[in-house]
């Protein structure tokens, strides 16, 4: 039997993304395979197994209701749990565990929440650079169309409410425009959004009728002392239909369990979120593992600071021993921009060096074009690595540069 049409357009012509991650794991880094491939093209936070594993490695007791159908959007004292951590830590306020649905990862998250607010050919607007998986969850399947509101290279593609409106106005279907989505802290640039762009944002979306989708998931993983401050709480405050996103891969590093969190106050899409989940539920042990770690105050107090201070020095230390480079240095998450903009003028070249950093010095980092990007020589790195990593890195790339570039 044959493919269906729609699996064969899944499963046609890998992204770079995707062939990246799969060289690196079949062939990867470490102290016994000092020649293997470097997957610094995933953002995967490797700091912070030692703080982790203990909270995980424990003896948990199971009730009957455990072992039996239990509700598939989330256990009731999971979402408890997590109403508490996200009022505490995401500084939102008055939130209901009854709005809270839980899947297996931001990703499943987007992806229904793609089939619940978009018809086919629906647009969406989204800053780029952009995080190169939102093509995967809200296009593929459900037909959703973005509209790049595409930020300056000169401003290390800082949020710019000028790029939004441009996107906008050229649109010839502006009926079909349904929401704009952002991730705060951005990824791939690292830029917390400010103040007066939250301001801005949220005022055209209220005067063009537009939901907002707040991707939170860095919420917790400054480079500096700032706190968060939820796009997602402002919105709603003023009124406008607003869409919580978070997860415990990039925070908690913890993408391997597989744990997305959705939450709006908008119950006709709560409805159709938890009625989704049939088809995405997370297992009720992996819900009893993380409420045993966000109900730790004094151990996520510890953790939350201890993961920011081991983020911090990272990009400091790549930038400092590869001079030979320029970089957009990220004010949170795991991830900053190599800017070869100089080098290389097309997306062709873009995706040769790509190729070439892969193959020849088994360097995988994620090539700019998968980020939405209309300015090609920008590449993302993802620094969370253990040191030794960071190390060999740093000098793969100084003979990239002696070979390559200089």
């Amino acid at each position: 039997m044959n493919l269906s049409k729609r699996a064969a357009k899944l499963v046609r012509s890998p992204s770079p993304i995707v062939l990246g991650h799969t060289k690196c794991a079949e062939d990867p880094y470490g102290l016994g395979n000092p020649k293997g491939h470097l997957n610094f093209g995933t953002a995967e936070n490797h700091l912070v197994d030692d703080l982790l594993l203990p909270k995980l490695n424990i003896q948990l007791e199971h009730s009957p209701e455990d072992i039996q159908y239990n509700k598939l959007f989330g256990t009731d004292e999971f979402r408890i749990s997590l109403s508490h951590f996200l009022q505490k830590y995401l500084e939102l306020h008055q939130l209901n565990p009854n709005n809270i649905v839980i899947q297996p990862g931001v990703s499943a998250v987007c992806e229904s929440l793609s089939f619940c607010m978009f018809d086919e050919g629906d647009y969406l607007i989204l800053p780029s650079p952009y995080y190169t998986g939102f093509d995967h969850d809200f296009t593929k399947r459900f037909k959703v169309k973005f509209l790049k509101a595409h930020l300056d290279a000169k401003s290390s593609f800082k949020h710019d409410i000028k790029a939004f409106e441009k996107a906008y106005q050229d649109c010839h279907e502006k009926d079909k425009i349904k929401a704009v989505l952002l991730t705060d802290p951005h990824n791939p640039t690292g830029e917390v959004l400010s103040d007066k762009f939250k301001d801005e944002i949220i005022h055209f979306c209220k005067d063009k009728n537009l939901s907002i989708i707040s991707d939170e998931i860095y919420a917790l993983s400054y480079l500096n002392s700032k706190r968060h401050s939820s796009l997602y709480g402002k919105a709603q405050k003023e009124g406008i239909d607003a869409h919580l996103l978070y997860g415990f891969a990039k925070d908690f590093a913890l993408a391997g369990m597989k744990v997305g969190v959705y939450y709006s106050e908008n119950h006709t899409i709560i409805q159709a979120m938890q009625d989704l989940s049939y088809f995405h539920p997370v297992n009720t042990t992996t819900q009893r593992l993380l409420a045993n770690i966000i109900e730790d105050d004094a151990f996520l107090g510890h953790y939350i600071k201890e993961n920011q201070k081991r983020l911090k020095t990272l990009p400091l230390i790549i930038s400092d021993q590869l001079k030979e480079f320029k970089f957009i240095m990220p004010e949170a998450g795991l991830f900053m921009l190599l800017d070869l903009s100089d080098h290389i003028k097309s997306f062709e070249q873009e995706r040769r060096v790509f190729n070439l950093l892969l193959d020849k010095y088994k360097i995988n980092i994620s090539p700019g074009e998968t980020l939405g990007l209309e300015t090609p020589g920008f590449y993302r790195v993802c620094f969370a690595q253990k040191k030794e990593s960071v190390l060999e890195f740093i000098v793969r790339m100084k003979e990239f540069y002696q070979h390559e570039l200089k």
